[in-house]
């Protein structure tokens, strides 16, 4: 005969139906690490990349107050928009510098 539920696992059942996340044989997409930063403006933005010299993920890092795997994304996006472009490379550290049009 099986065992009744908790009170704890039905409400956590529940949960899990009302907000729509498919149970253990489910797969639930997740996005991590969304790229929204709301306080950094793209005037600021691009200011600040025109008075460094190098731009390094650190860098960006530093001054904005963000993660250094924000700072990487959002350098990462501003090379595929071709705002930026990569100067240097090795095995744990990119630089980048601001494209010249």
């Amino acid at each position: 005969m099986p065992q009744k539920k908790s009170l704890k696992q039905v409400e956590k059942q529940q949960r899990k139906k009302d907000s729509g996340e498919k149970e253990k044989g489910g797969r639930v997409t997740k996005t991590i690490g969304a790229l929204n930063i709301d306080e950094i403006d793209s005037e600021d933005l691009m200011e600040q990349l025109q008075k460094m010299k190098a731009v390094t993920p650190t860098g960006l890092a530093i001054h904005y107050s963000l993660k250094v795997s924000m700072a990487k994304r959002l350098l990462d996006q501003l090379q595929k928009d071709k705002v930026v472009e990569m100067v240097s490379r090795s095995h744990n550290l990119k630089v980048y510098a601001l494209r010249g049009e």
